[in-house]
């Protein structure tokens, strides 16, 4: 498991658990190295998970850590594949450019 320090970036996925028996919806936050998601290092509280839509393939940055609790600043809401195509058609554009 990664200790949550500052500067870490996250990556926010929905992802559906079984409780007791019970199925919910929770948002997990992935640890993000060198652009790729690893493992998870922990959940947004519970009461966020109606907002589920919003925090969909979000990239944070944790900003502060209390106690144990950290608090991440959204860096990117665009979807993952979309900032992938963004990248990919920049780097295309500069190999052009270079000719």
């Amino acid at each position: 498991m990664w200790d949550i320090t500052l500067d870490v970036d996250v990556r926010l996925q929905r992802l559906q658990i079984v409780d007791n028996g019970k199925e919910r919806s929770v948002i997990v936050a992935y640890h993000v190295t060198n652009g790729i998601d690893s493992c998870y290092i922990g959940f947004l509280k519970r009461e966020l998970t109606k907002f589920n839509r919003l925090y969909k393939g979000v990239l944070s940055q944790v900003s502060s850590v209390r106690s144990g609790n950290a608090v991440a600043v959204i860096i990117s809401c665009l979807p993952e594949e979309k900032i992938r195509q963004m990248t990919i058609n920049r780097v295309d554009d500069t190999e052009s450019d270079e000719s």
